[in-house]
C-alpha cells in the first residue's frame, strides 16, 4: 500500500503534514475524502474503525497509514514520520480546534529524546499552530527546554494533591521539588492554568479504603501552588473527576461528585488560591 493519507479539503493541518512530507522526502498518496478518496476511506474506517478516533464533530483529519502502523491528527503523524513510535508518550490525540494543537505530554515522554520533541513541536509551531501543553510535575526539565525554545502558548498544569499524597495518587514516586520547580516554570509561559480533579484516594492498601480529596486537603494542596509561585492570585480550576475514565480499577464503582459538591472545596482553597473556580461542565 505505501504511505497514504488521507485529508479534508480545505484542512489547514493536512497542509502541513504534507508539507512535512514533502520537505523531507517522504513518498505518499493523498486522498482527499471530499473527492477522489471518498470511497477508499469509507473502506480504510471499516476495515480500522477501532483504530480510527471518532469525535463529537467527527473525525479528525489528517489520517496517515504506511499499510501496517496508522497515525492520525497533525502532530502524532509528524511525530511517527520523524521518529516512529518514540514520540507516542509526548504526543497523542489533539481535542482542540481552531488553530490550537494539544494532546502534547510533558511528563509522558522519555527526557533523552527531548530534541526530537523539540524538533516536532518547531515545525508545527512554525507552521501556524498554537501549542497547549500539559504537565503533571514529572519532567520539569522537558518543560524547562520548551519554555525557552518558546514552543508553548499555554500550560495545563494537572495537581494530582497535595505532596503528601502527590505519589500515590500519580501512581508513582515523585521528587517534590520538581513539583514544585514545574509550578513555578508553568508561570512563565504566555497562558496557564493550575486544575485538580477532586479525586478518590486509596487511602489503605490491601482491602482498601477509598476516599475522595477533602476540602482540607485541596487547601493544603493550593497553598502548595502558593508557596511554589509566590502568588495567591494563580488561575486554579477545581473540576468533577470522572470515575469511569480511571486508570486504576479499583477507582472505577466510586460514586461520582457534581459541581455543586465542590464548593466547600472551592471555598477551602480560595484561603490561599483566591481566583479558584469550579470547572463548567
Amino acid at each position: 500500500m505505501g504511505n497514504t493519507i488521507f485529508t479534508a479539503t480545505g484542512c489547514s493541518r493536512c497542509k502541513i503534514a504534507k508539507k512535512f512530507m514533502d520537505e523531507h522526502g517522504i513518498p505518499f498518496q493523498e486522498l482527499d475524502i471530499s473527492a477522489e478518496g471518498k470511497d477508499r476511506f469509507g473502506q480504510f474506517y471499516r476495515n480500522n474503525r477501532s483504530s480510527v478516533y471518532r469525535g463529537k464533530e467527527g473525525i479528525e483529519f489528517p489520517v496517515f497509514t504506511d499499510g501496517t502502523i496508522i497515525r492520525q491528527g497533525v502532530g502524532v503523524v509528524i511525530a511517527f514520520l520523524h521518529a516512529g513510535t518514540k514520540l507516542d508518550g509526548f504526543i497523542g490525540r489533539s481535542e482542540l480546534s481552531h488553530g490550537w494543537m494539544d494532546g502534547i505530554h510533558v511528563s509522558e515522554g522519555d527526557p533523552a529524546l527531548t530534541d526530537d520533541l523539540v524538533g516536532v513541536l518547531s515545525y508545527i509551531r512554525k507552521n501556524g499552530m498554537n501549542l497547549q501543553l500539559d504537565t503533571d510535575g514529572r519532567n520539569a526539565q522537558v518543560l524547562d527546554r520548551l519554555l525557552a525554545e518558546k514552543l508553548g502558548d499555554r500550560v495545563v498544569m494537572e495537581v494530582k494533591g497535595p505532596l503528601s499524597l502527590y505519589g500515590g495518587m500519580l501512581g508513582r514516586e515523585i521528587d517534590p521539588v520538581e513539583v514544585k520547580k514545574t509550578m513555578e516554570l508553568v508561570t512563565r509561559f504566555p497562558e496557564y492554568r493550575f486544575r485538580t480533579a477532586i479525586g478518590p484516594v486509596v487511602r489503605k492498601e490491601g482491602e482498601p479504603e477509598i476516599s475522595y480529596l477533602t476540602p482540607e486537603e485541596v487547601a493544603e494542596t493550593a497553598r502548595l501552588i502558593q508557596e511554589s509561585t509566590g502568588s495567591y492570585k494563580q488561575p486554579y480550576v477545581l473540576r468533577v473527576f470522572e470515575p469511569e475514565a480511571a486508570p486504576d480499577e479499583r477507582l472505577k464503582s466510586v460514586g461520582k461528585l457534581t459541581s455543586n459538591d465542590l464548593l466547600r472545596h472551592r471555598s477551602a482553597a480560595r484561603k490561599f488560591q483566591v481566583l479558584t473556580e469550579i470547572e463548567k461542565s
